[in-house]
Protein backbone atom coordinates (compact mmCIF):
# COMPACT_ATOMS: atom_id res chain seq x y z
CA UNK A 1 0.00 0.00 0.00
CA UNK A 2 2.92 2.30 0.70
CA UNK A 3 4.26 2.13 -2.88
CA UNK A 4 0.87 3.25 -4.17
CA UNK A 5 0.89 6.37 -1.95
CA UNK A 6 4.42 7.17 -2.99
CA UNK A 7 3.47 6.83 -6.65
CA UNK A 8 0.42 9.03 -6.14
CA UNK A 9 2.54 11.68 -4.40
CA UNK A 10 5.10 11.62 -7.20
CA UNK A 11 2.38 12.09 -9.81
CA UNK A 12 0.79 15.12 -8.09
CA UNK A 13 4.06 17.07 -7.65
CA UNK A 14 4.48 17.92 -11.37
CA UNK A 15 0.79 18.83 -11.57
CA UNK A 16 1.09 21.16 -8.57
CA UNK A 17 4.11 22.87 -10.10
CA UNK A 18 2.30 23.18 -13.41
CA UNK A 19 -0.76 24.58 -11.65
CA UNK A 20 1.29 27.30 -9.89
CA UNK A 21 2.82 28.39 -13.20
CA UNK A 22 -0.60 28.39 -14.86
CA UNK A 23 -2.03 30.63 -12.12
CA UNK A 24 0.87 33.10 -12.48
CA UNK A 25 0.33 33.22 -16.25
CA UNK A 26 -3.40 33.70 -15.74
CA UNK A 27 -2.85 36.62 -13.33
CA UNK A 28 -0.54 38.33 -15.80
CA UNK A 29 -3.05 37.88 -18.59
CA UNK A 30 -5.88 39.39 -16.56
CA UNK A 31 -3.72 42.20 -15.20
CA UNK A 32 -3.75 41.20 -11.54
CA UNK A 33 -0.02 40.68 -11.32
CA UNK A 34 0.96 44.17 -12.55
CA UNK A 35 3.32 46.33 -10.50
CA UNK A 36 1.89 49.49 -8.87
CA UNK A 37 2.02 52.51 -11.20
CA UNK A 38 4.56 55.11 -10.21
CA UNK A 39 3.33 58.32 -8.61
CA UNK A 40 3.86 61.32 -10.89
CA UNK A 41 6.66 63.67 -9.92
CA UNK A 42 5.68 67.18 -8.88
CA UNK A 43 2.78 68.59 -6.90
CA UNK A 44 -0.31 66.49 -6.29
CA UNK A 45 -3.83 67.87 -6.58
CA UNK A 46 -5.36 69.06 -3.30
CA UNK A 47 -7.29 66.57 -1.22
CA UNK A 48 -9.98 69.16 -0.39
CA UNK A 49 -11.85 71.52 -2.68
CA UNK A 50 -10.48 75.09 -2.52
CA UNK A 51 -14.11 76.21 -2.17
CA UNK A 52 -14.31 74.37 1.14
CA UNK A 53 -10.86 75.14 2.52
CA UNK A 54 -8.36 77.75 1.27
CA UNK A 55 -5.18 76.36 -0.21
CA UNK A 56 -2.03 77.65 1.44
CA UNK A 57 1.24 77.01 -0.30
CA UNK A 58 3.49 78.34 2.43
CA UNK A 59 5.24 80.67 -0.02
CA UNK A 60 3.75 83.83 1.50
CA UNK A 61 2.40 84.80 4.88
CA UNK A 62 -1.37 84.26 5.16
CA UNK A 63 -3.40 87.36 4.38
CA UNK A 64 -7.09 88.02 4.91
CA UNK A 65 -9.20 87.69 1.78
CA UNK A 66 -12.34 89.82 1.53
CA UNK A 67 -15.37 87.67 0.93
CA UNK A 68 -18.04 90.33 0.39
CA UNK A 69 -18.23 93.79 -1.12
CA UNK A 70 -18.90 96.39 1.67
CA UNK A 71 -21.41 98.57 -0.23
CA UNK A 72 -23.72 95.67 -1.06
CA UNK A 73 -23.11 93.78 2.19
CA UNK A 74 -24.32 96.58 4.47
CA UNK A 75 -27.46 97.46 2.50
CA UNK A 76 -30.69 95.50 2.27
CA UNK A 77 -32.56 97.97 0.04
CA UNK A 78 -31.66 98.72 -3.58
CA UNK A 79 -33.18 100.43 -6.59
CA UNK A 80 -32.21 99.00 -9.98
CA UNK A 81 -33.38 99.78 -13.47
CA UNK A 82 -32.65 99.60 -17.14
CA UNK A 83 -33.79 101.03 -20.47
CA UNK A 84 -34.83 99.57 -23.79
CA UNK A 85 -36.97 97.86 -22.64
CA UNK A 86 -37.76 99.73 -19.45
CA UNK A 87 -37.58 97.73 -16.23
CA UNK A 88 -37.08 98.51 -12.58
CA UNK A 89 -36.69 96.47 -9.42
CA UNK A 90 -37.01 97.80 -5.88
CA UNK A 91 -35.44 95.52 -3.27
CA UNK A 92 -36.53 95.83 0.34
CA UNK A 93 -35.29 93.00 2.56
CA UNK A 94 -36.52 89.75 1.01
CA UNK A 95 -39.09 91.36 -1.30
CA UNK A 96 -38.44 92.55 -4.84
CA UNK A 97 -40.99 94.71 -6.65
CA UNK A 98 -40.57 94.21 -10.41
CA UNK A 99 -41.99 96.86 -12.76
CA UNK A 100 -42.09 97.11 -16.55
CA UNK A 101 -43.75 99.58 -18.93
CA UNK A 102 -46.67 97.11 -19.24
CA UNK A 103 -46.98 96.62 -15.47
CA UNK A 104 -46.58 100.02 -13.78
CA UNK A 105 -47.91 98.83 -10.40
CA UNK A 106 -45.31 96.09 -10.25
CA UNK A 107 -45.30 92.57 -8.91
CA UNK A 108 -43.97 91.59 -5.49
CA UNK A 109 -41.61 88.61 -5.54
CA UNK A 110 -40.14 86.82 -2.53
CA UNK A 111 -36.36 86.60 -3.01
CA UNK A 112 -33.38 85.12 -1.21
CA UNK A 113 -30.22 87.17 -0.77
CA UNK A 114 -26.80 85.75 -1.72
CA UNK A 115 -23.68 87.80 -1.07
CA UNK A 116 -20.45 87.18 -2.96
CA UNK A 117 -17.09 88.90 -3.26
CA UNK A 118 -18.15 91.41 -5.95
CA UNK A 119 -21.72 92.15 -4.89
CA UNK A 120 -25.06 90.63 -4.04
CA UNK A 121 -27.70 88.62 -5.87
CA UNK A 122 -31.42 88.28 -5.15
CA UNK A 123 -33.05 85.09 -6.43
CA UNK A 124 -36.74 84.21 -6.57
CA UNK A 125 -39.42 82.71 -8.83
CA UNK A 126 -41.76 84.64 -11.14
CA UNK A 127 -44.47 82.71 -13.00
CA UNK A 128 -42.64 79.44 -12.35
CA UNK A 129 -39.38 80.70 -13.90
CA UNK A 130 -36.19 81.99 -12.25
CA UNK A 131 -36.02 85.65 -11.28
CA UNK A 132 -32.54 86.92 -10.41
CA UNK A 133 -31.17 90.40 -9.84
CA UNK A 134 -27.38 90.50 -9.74
CA UNK A 135 -25.78 93.70 -8.38
CA UNK A 136 -22.03 94.26 -8.71
CA UNK A 137 -19.92 97.06 -7.28
CA UNK A 138 -18.86 98.62 -10.57
CA UNK A 139 -19.69 102.19 -11.59
CA UNK A 140 -22.46 102.48 -14.14
CA UNK A 141 -23.91 105.29 -16.26
CA UNK A 142 -27.63 105.28 -17.06
CA UNK A 143 -28.04 105.22 -20.85
CA UNK A 144 -30.92 107.74 -20.90
CA UNK A 145 -30.28 110.19 -18.08
CA UNK A 146 -26.48 109.96 -18.02
CA UNK A 147 -26.64 109.69 -14.22
CA UNK A 148 -23.75 107.80 -12.61
CA UNK A 149 -24.59 105.01 -10.18
CA UNK A 150 -22.31 102.89 -7.96
CA UNK A 151 -23.63 99.46 -9.04
CA UNK A 152 -24.23 97.57 -12.27
CA UNK A 153 -27.35 95.43 -12.47
CA UNK A 154 -28.18 92.31 -14.46
CA UNK A 155 -31.77 91.11 -14.34
CA UNK A 156 -32.73 87.60 -15.43
CA UNK A 157 -36.48 87.19 -15.71
CA UNK A 158 -38.50 84.55 -17.61
CA UNK A 159 -35.36 83.41 -19.39
CA UNK A 160 -34.33 86.87 -20.69
CA UNK A 161 -31.42 88.99 -19.43
CA UNK A 162 -31.41 92.77 -19.13
CA UNK A 163 -28.68 95.11 -17.96
CA UNK A 164 -28.88 98.39 -16.11
CA UNK A 165 -27.65 100.38 -13.15
CA UNK A 166 -28.45 100.30 -9.44
CA UNK A 167 -27.88 102.15 -6.20
CA UNK A 168 -28.57 101.58 -2.51
CA UNK A 169 -32.01 102.83 -1.51
CA UNK A 170 -33.78 103.74 1.71
CA UNK A 171 -35.41 100.74 3.32
CA UNK A 172 -39.18 101.03 3.45
CA UNK A 173 -40.62 101.21 6.95
CA UNK A 174 -41.87 98.00 8.46
CA UNK A 175 -45.54 97.28 7.71
CA UNK A 176 -46.36 96.28 11.29
CA UNK A 177 -48.67 98.73 12.96
CA UNK A 178 -47.25 100.83 15.76
CA UNK A 179 -48.91 100.41 19.15
CA UNK A 180 -51.65 102.95 19.74
CA UNK A 181 -50.75 105.81 22.05
CA UNK A 182 -52.79 106.07 25.24
CA UNK A 183 -55.49 108.74 25.21
CA UNK A 184 -54.66 111.81 27.27
CA UNK A 185 -56.31 111.86 30.67
CA UNK A 186 -58.71 114.38 31.27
Amino acid sequence: MFPRLALLALMTLPLAACDGQAMTDFRRTVGLDQPEPEQPAGPRPPAVSPLEQPIETGAMAPRPIPTVEPLTYRNTAFAAGGNEPFWSVQINGNTATYRTSENGDGRAIQVNRLTFDEGVEYIGVLDGRPFALNLRAARCRDSMSGKRMPLTARLTVTGDQFTGCAAPAQAAPATAEAPAEPAPAG
